[in-house]
């Protein structure tokens, strides 16, 4: 086993994740208790963070894939772009993948404040739009979507099997 197979990125972003759903769960009680924090509010505060989430997700797929990229060096293989690695899902929706999903969702709570239009014609609208992530609230939506859709009840799950998957691939390749 090659010492960049172990995830010492997992726990604590687990860790992260579990704080912020933590959060989610005290803006159901903080609704509950005050009558003008209605839905509005808890989408508000929801897309901020959940946002951080996907941000702090995005952090843990770069650190995968140099990982990643340490394996395949060590195997005499090729460097995986992150591009590349991104689309190595067996999820994908009109030719985008979960993990592209992802990182575009990151990008877009990063981003949206800069942008000139609202929805602008890039490639992070192109993904959020494949996966019908385009209301007021997209960060939520695609939050919802992987949990409803795709049966990930958490996104460390989810970005933890596309690692997985990646090693494999690589000793596969070799």
């Amino acid at each position: 086993m090659n010492i960049f197979e172990a995830d010492y990125g997992i726990g604590p972003l687990i860790d992260v994740e579990n704080s912020i759903l933590d959060g989610i769960e005290k803006l159901f009680e903080r609704n509950s208790r005050e009558p003008g924090f209605d839905g509005l509010w808890m989408n508000e505060y929801g897309e901020v963070l959940l946002g951080a989430l996907f941000v702090s997700v995005q952090a843990y797929c770069l650190g995968s894939l140099r990982d990643i990229n340490q394996i395949r060096d060590s195997l005499g293989l090729a460097k995986l772009e992150k591009e590349d690695a991104y689309k190595m899902h067996h999820v994908s929706v009109q030719g985008y993948s979960l993990l592209e999903l992802v990182n575009c969702t990151a990008n877009y709570f990063k981003h949206r404040d800069e942008w000139k239009n609202a929805w602008p014609d890039n490639y992070t609208t192109k993904v959020l739009t494949a996966f019908s992530a385009v209301g007021e609230f997209p960060i939520n939506e695609v939050q919802q979507s992987i949990e409803v859709n795709y049966d990930y009840k958490k996104l460390s799950s989810l970005v933890a099997e596309w690692r997985t998957e990646l090693i494999v691939s690589a000793k596969n390749e070799s």
